[in-house]
């Protein structure tokens, strides 16, 4: 089965925007001239047709269609493999699911009403608008850590302390580390197994986190620009470092790793590109993003160019 799911990742791999595609995109006049090109490709078409309706803005579409993107090709991926290395998959790609689950808890935290949400959802790499609709409609934040552990990303071990942060009392911010926390547990015990592909995915895993926790320490320290700044360099040189060495591995984990790096990179990318063409970003800015261990000008520890 290790063939077979790797043999299809290749497939999708294949499809994927290159440095020259990304080049090209970049050189979009308009936000509706990136959506156009975008559409030439194949992996992207039935996407943005389906996104795209009449009269959409068409910087919405061109998002919308970055997160569906990631979200198709990531939901695929854990389909193509039987147990254990399905739940290794799945780890990988649940930091998309921890994504949804944060954005969810902050829109509703904003105010914003179930129906609201539901227009809105994109489902994660696990949880498919299904899950997510339930959880957008759920009354209270006890009700959402319910559902939570009802859909399986959250064990039992973790409801106490998850149902404690959603207090009416504790900070937002607690609940949302709280939430992540809780679903980087479940993913930790889909990877306790023995093995280097289970090894792999540790250190994987591993490396994501230690980016989110700088990136909050520096939101502590020096606010949320630079803290995204930080976060969004050093995660694209993680990722090129991972979709690089990936290829190697052709009888294991790793086309899987690589994979979901080069999806993830691609989608940090072209949100860079859209922020050109929709007039906010100067072009030497977006050319550093392009440009494989940088962005916004500086070169990441960790990048060994």
């Amino acid at each position: 089965m290790i063939d077979y799911g790797n043999a299809r990742v290749a497939a999708m791999r294949s499809r994927l925007l290159t440095a020259a595609d990304l080049r090209r995109l970049g050189e979009a006049g308009s936000p509706a001239a990136l959506a156009g090109l975008l559409e030439r490709h194949e992996d992207w078409r039935p996407i943005l047709r389906a996104v795209a309706p009449i009269g959409a803005d068409p910087v919405a579409v061109v998002e919308a269609a970055i997160e569906r993107h990631r979200s198709a090709r990531f939901g695929a991926l854990p389909r193509f493999y039987d147990p254990p290395r399905r739940g290794l998959v799945a780890a990988l790609v649940a930091s998309l699911d921890i994504e949804r689950l944060v954005a969810l808890v902050r829109r509703r935290r904003a105010g914003a009403t179930a129906d609201e949400l539901g227009e809105t959802l994109i489902a994660g790499a696990l949880l498919g608008q299904a899950e997510l609709g339930l959880l957008a409609r759920a009354p209270t934040l006890a009700a959402f850590v319910r559902g939570l552990a009802r859909v399986g990303l959250v064990g039992p071990m973790d409801l106490a302390g998850l149902l404690a942060a959603a207090g009416p009392t504790r900070a937002p911010e607690r609940f949302e580390a709280a939430v992540a926390g809780a679903v980087d547990r479940t993913r930790d015990r889909w990877v306790a197994g023995r093995g280097r592909d289970a090894a792999v995915v540790r250190s994987v895993l591993s490396d994501e986190r230690r980016v989110r926790v700088a990136a909050s320490a520096e939101l502590l320290a020096t606010g949320a620009a630079s803290a995204a700044l930080l976060e969004c360099g050093a995660t694209l040189v993680r990722l090129d470092a991972l979709a690089r060495t990936g290829r190697r591995d052709t009888l294991g984990i790793g086309p899987v790793v690589g994979y979901v790096a080069a999806v993830d990179a691609g989608a940090i990318r072209l949100r860079a590109i859209l922020a050109r063409v929709a007039g906010g970003w100067p072009e030497q800015l977006v050319d550093s993003y392009l440009a494989p261990g940088v962005a916004g000008g500086v070169r990441f520890a960790g990048d060994g160019g």
